[in-house]
């Protein structure tokens, strides 16, 4: 089973307000509106105006930071991993210059970066970098900035099957945030799912099931039930169900996802390529062959393509899991 990003994108915000019409920060403001609406693709648009015109406006670097950050987390949730990591090193290129890599913006940028489906290899130095950033900065930094670094090092510790080590960055990521009286939505689904992930690479699916939905809860309560935010803890929810050999409830889940994906994300996009394979493989176990062999075909070619275009081997996902090779869970 294969797993699909989950990418945090901290919604940042600028405290400048803009004195002409459509200038940097009100494109700035028109992306976060849109990326938080879960229009990725018109975000991108918003934040590429705003650092055109920011360039031209020899605007200060620390804005510039921002800009490219949001940039690179809509990119990210297109489902474009070559643009987003592009994006990632101009911000961090700018705060390692201002601040040093041991600052935690860079561990933050970082953390998101690393993450990607572009980054592979031996990661053993990103993983040193943001352990010490956790540490460091525990205490004293924002609840949110430590989270989205906890919750991506655990994923990278995931990827490599460490998952005594990507524990208690999960427990204690999810604990901060219950205890918080104003947790974001996005930060507390973002838990959930991937201490479900965890859950079940350990074998305890039905934990992983409650938890599942419980990030569905989450993201429907906060965005409503038609946000692409829900494409992973959907596919995640109906390949746990196949898992288990509940096959009509991962069929109808599948199938939810799958609309959902088509009408918020496109039929372009890694995640619906994703989740069309996975539904293959249900339809097989339902005797359903030529349909399976259909949407199969159909996931594996969209999932060639975004691999072309961004530069990635031959497969997207950080993580593949044990059970059955041909399902993905998304991260």
């Amino acid at each position: 089973m294969r797993l699909v990003l989950c990418i945090l994108l901290l919604a940042v915000r600028s405290g400048q307000a803009s004195e002409t019409p459509k200038g940097w920060s009100d494109w700035l403001s028109e992306g976060l509106a849109l990326n938080h609406s879960g229009s990725y693709s018109a975000a991108t648009h918003a934040f590429r105006e705003a650092l055109a015109i920011a360039a031209r406006s020899a605007v200060d670097d620390r804005q510039m930071v921002v800009l490219h950050n949001a940039l690179a987390g809509a990119y990210a949730q297109a489902g474009q991993f070559a643009e987003a990591e592009a994006e990632y090193r101009c911000a961090l290129a700018l705060v390692e210059k201002a601040e040093g890599q041991g600052s935690r913006n860079y561990a933050f940028m970082l953390a998101q970066m690393a993450i990607l489906p572009t980054q592979t290899g031996n990661r053993d130095d990103v993983i040193a970098l943001l352990r010490q950033a956790i540490v460091v900065n525990e205490r004293t930094g924002s609840l949110k900035n430590i989270n989205v670094i906890r919750e991506c090092l655990a994923q990278i510790l995931r990827s490599e099957k460490r998952y005594q080590e990507e524990e208690p960055l999960l427990q204690d990521a999810l604990a901060d945030l219950v205890r918080s009286k104003a947790a974001d939505p996005a930060l507390m689904a973002a838990a959930f799912n991937n201490l479900a992930l965890l859950r079940f690479d350990q074998e305890r699916y039905q934990e992983s099931v409650d938890l599942q939905l419980e990030s569905i809860r989450v993201w429907e309560t906060a965005l409503g039930k038609e946000h692409p935010s829900l494409v992973a803890p959907l596919n995640n929810l109906a390949t746990t169900y196949l898992t288990m050999a509940r096959f009509d409830d991962a069929e109808r889940t599948f199938e939810r996802a799958i609309n959902l994906c088509k009408k918020t994300l496109g039929e372009d996009h890694v995640d619906y390529a994703v989740i069309l394979e996975n539904y293959a493989v249900v339809l097989r176990k339902l005797g359903r062959k030529r349909e399976a062999k259909k949407f199969q075909a159909q996931g594996q070619q969209i999932e060639r393509a975004s691999n072309r275009r961004n530069g990635v081997g031959s497969t997207i996902s950080m993580t593949a899991l044990r059970s059955d090779p041909a399902l993905t869970l998304q991260q």
